[in-house]
């Protein structure tokens, strides 16, 4: 007997996020309208259509960056910032809020493995992060950092495969929230968003 090996990851999200059930609905309603048009494309039709789905999670760092503005003659101003970087394709950017995280067991096929090391992500995304999109909001003088903490997190997604004579495509779907994750998918295979 095969013995699989799983292990704790750290995961964005509550933990409640989207059932099996809600995919057909979830894809439909990720169609553009040129394709809905089609009037046999309906919910059902895709749940009797769906040759594979499979929950994955994808890894991301997330930092815990810490702004400081000084002010003279005034105390400095101290703000906090979350940011993430996608440990695969490299995209970056400022969370709008603090993101839930859970802790949960999982298979280690299900985890996709980090292409962008702990240094890498210091050394090189963070800065990036910090010149091109939170100096932004600083017109004169620019605020120095502090990186309190850097850690692996994993985002749950849906792959879900639909094979018919009227679609044939694969999805990835936000197993938190339920949105398509195209966008984010197709960085995956392109290396443009890598320092």
């Amino acid at each position: 007997m095969n013995q699989v090996s799983s292990k704790t990851l750290q995961l964005i999200g509550t933990g409640e996020g989207v059932k099996k059930e809600e995919l057909s609905g979830l894809i439909y309603r990720s169609l553009g309208v040129q394709v809905k048009l089609n009037k046999r494309l309906t919910k059902d039709y895709l749940k009797d259509h769906i040759t594979e789905q499979q929950m994955f999670y994808h890894p991301l760092w997330v930092g815990k960056l810490l702004v400081i503005a000084d002010r003279k003659p005034f105390p400095p101003r101290k703000k906090p910032n979350m940011v993430f970087i996608d440990a695969v394709s490299g995209y970056r950017g400022l969370f709008p809020s603090v993101p839930p995280l859970k802790g949960a067991e999982a298979s280690a096929a299900q985890t996709v493995g980090a292409e962008i090391t702990k240094q890498e992500a210091e050394e090189k995304y963070i800065i990036d992060i910090q010149e091109k999109q939170i100096n932004r909001s600083y017109v004169l003088k620019k605020p120095r950092y502090e990186l309190r903490e850097l850690f692996l997190t994993y985002l749950p997604l849906w792959k879900i495969r639909v094979d018919s004579s009227y679609l044939t495509k694969e999805f990835v779907i936000n197993g938190n929230t339920g949105e398509s994750e195209e966008f984010m998918s197709k960085l995956w295979k392109s290396r443009e968003w890598r320092l």
